[in-house]
Formats: C-alpha cells, structure tokens, sequence
C-alpha cells in the first residue's frame, strides 16, 4: 500500500470554483467517489504519480487553501484516464465513507509546523495535486492526526492500516 497526499483548493483567484473535501466526506453516495479529470488535474507530475495509484492506496485529504488536513481516504480504483487514450491519468475513485476527522489539523499551527516543513506536500510553494508520501512521513502525520483528534486514535490507526 502507498501513502499519498491529495490537495485540493476551494477558491481560485478572482473567482469561487474550487472544491472542499466536506464535499466527500458528508457524501450520501454509496459508491465510489471520482476524485479528479482533465478540468481538474493539470500537473504532468500529478499524472505521473496517479499512474502509480492501486486501489487500497491511502490519501490523506488537504484543504490547501485552509492549510488543513480535513481526514483520510481509500483509493477504490487504480488511477486512470478520465478521457480514455488520452494517455493523462487524471482521476482516482476514492471509496465512500472515508474517516473526517473531528478536528482537521493544521499545517502551520505551533505543535505541527516542526513535523509537516520537513513533508514536500506540504511546503510553500508546492505544486500539484496528488504527493507521495514515505513510510516516516505517513507515521509522523498519523501521529499527529492522533494528537489533535485523541478520541478518533484508534479509528485512524484502524483506517490507516496500523496498530
């Protein structure tokens, strides 16, 4: 299983055509969640990286324009191409009910800021959507998800796969 980061931004300059993770998470639907496409997705790093997307993978969900972290999620799918034979993978299903978390945590705050400037996803300026994330990164983001939400730890330890 990897780890990935999935970043998304409910505002864009000038106007209101973003996305918010809420969106996912107080989703009714029952099935799986396209996460992405070619309105979207536009970093050829991005594309890259979704190529390596399994389903099963875990992404931590990035409010980028609040600088949180709203929960966790499963990939239900490999990554793909949105507009097949474009060769552009550009979207993943997410499976439904992922974790939110009480309290989303944020990046730039105090107790946080030591662990996520050493985390690429998450540093100023950082470009594209979807981040790898190592084994140690996963572990101290975990840890800290844990920290802020003490009484979701168990549930994230039991989503992410871990003790």
């Amino acid at each position: 299983m990897n780890a990935w980061v999935y970043k998304v931004n409910s505002r864009r300059p000038g106007r209101y055509t973003g996305w918010h993770f809420d969106r996912f998470f107080r989703s009714r639907n029952r099935g799986p969640q396209e996460m992405g496409g070619h309105e979207w997705i536009r970093s050829p790093l991005s594309w890259a990286r979704l190529r390596r997307v399994r389903a099963g993978d875990l992404f931590v969900c990035y409010q980028s324009d609040e600088r949180k972290i709203y929960g966790l999620a499963r990939a239900a799918s490999a990554g793909y191409e949105s507009l097949a034979g474009s060769g552009i993978f550009d979207c993943v299903d997410f499976q439904p009910k992922g974790l939110r978390l009480a309290m989303p945590v944020p990046v730039a705050h105090r107790r946080t800021r030591p662990v996520f400037r050493h985390v690429r996803a998450f540093t100023v300026p950082s470009r594209g959507t979807i981040h790898p994330l190592g084994r140690d990164e996963l572990r101290a983001i975990l840890s800290l998800l844990a920290d802020f939400n003490p009484t979701e730890k168990a549930a994230i330890h039991r989503f992410a796969g871990g003790p």
